[in-house]
């Protein structure tokens, strides 16, 4: 018991003695969280509050008519429109060499924002993946389209698994791309577009890093993912960080059920579902 309490108390004197998170030692800060919005790390959610850092690996999930806004150090920003859907995929620390590119994976939603020229902001969407340097672009996109227009600067625009080559597309352009159709590029924006466009994204993007120089001490939980909320991860191009990520999920009946019911979709986990598949055979020499 000695020994516990000895233990008890230096783990409280340790935490006391931690300094807080200040904005210097971060890679970039939520600055704004209006409505319902949350934060998945680990395999856990979170509700985001303004003021928290943003970490490399957060899933956040903005509720419909909710929006969040992040502003990376010495970097870019971004704002998204609920709902919205994205992950935060690389996110170089302040002190990385030039150049140091964030990428932001979108599932889905609205979304405003700007890269610098020293820290390149990447956006990546299923139909296309466009990169920010010095640039302003407003965007909207799921599975299935993506709507970009570059308000200022130049970005560049890819699709994926490297078809057609990466073009620039100047301010003013609006570039599109339905389903595994070519990309087309317009110098006009489509009437729909600017119709449905949300209010905050006419203007700038505000710059509100300054009034959070610490982080709040916690987050209030949420709950744990469940297997609904992890699968467009699990079928997304990072599948494999997902898996790990989840993995201790199946500690959960409920989770471990849902996946044992379509074993053909989460293959990876059937040696954890069914370990006695995967044990060595008795030859007749350990019998």
């Amino acid at each position: 018991m000695i020994k516990l309490h000895c233990l008890a108390l230096l783990t409280f004197a340790l935490a006391l003695s931690t300094p807080p998170v200040r904005a210097a030692d971060s890679a970039g800060i939520y600055t704004l969280v209006d409505g319902d919005v949350r934060v998945m790390r680990g395999a856990v959610w979170f509700r985001l509050a303004a003021g928290a850092r943003v970490l490399e690996g957060d899933v956040i999930d903005v509720g419909e008519h909710a929006q969040f806004q992040f502003e990376l150090t010495d970097g870019g920003s971004l704002n998204a429109q609920g709902p919205a859907l994205m992950h935060v995929a690389s996110l170089p620390p302040p002190d990385a060499k030039p150049p140091a590119i964030a990428e932001m994976v979108i599932a889905r939603g609205w979304l405003k924002a700007a890269g610098k020229a020293a820290r390149p902001l990447r956006i990546r969407m299923a139909m296309m993946t466009v990169t920010l340097a010095d640039t302003v672009a407003v965007a909207s996109c799921d599975a299935r389209r993506a709507e970009v227009f570059v308000e200022s600067g130049t970005a560049n625009v890819a699709l994926p698994r490297g078809k057609d080559a990466p073009r620039d597309v100047a301010a003013g352009e609006f570039v599109s791309r339905t389903e595994e159709r070519a990309a087309l590029v317009a110098s006009r924006v489509p009437a729909a577009f600017l119709t449905a466009l949300p209010r905050q994204f006419r203007d700038p993007l505000p710059a509100l890093a300054s009034r959070f120089p610490v982080a709040p001490e916690t987050l209030v939980k949420v709950g744990d993912v469940s297997l609904a909320e992890a699968e467009p991860w699990l079928a997304g191009a990072n599948r494999r960080a997902f898996v790990r990520r989840f993995t201790p999920r199946l500690s959960d009946p409920a989770f471990r059920a849902a996946v044992a019911a379509r074993p053909a979709a989460f293959p990876e986990w059937d040696r954890v579902l069914h370990p006695e598949k995967y044990r060595p055979k008795e030859t007749s020499d350990t019998k």
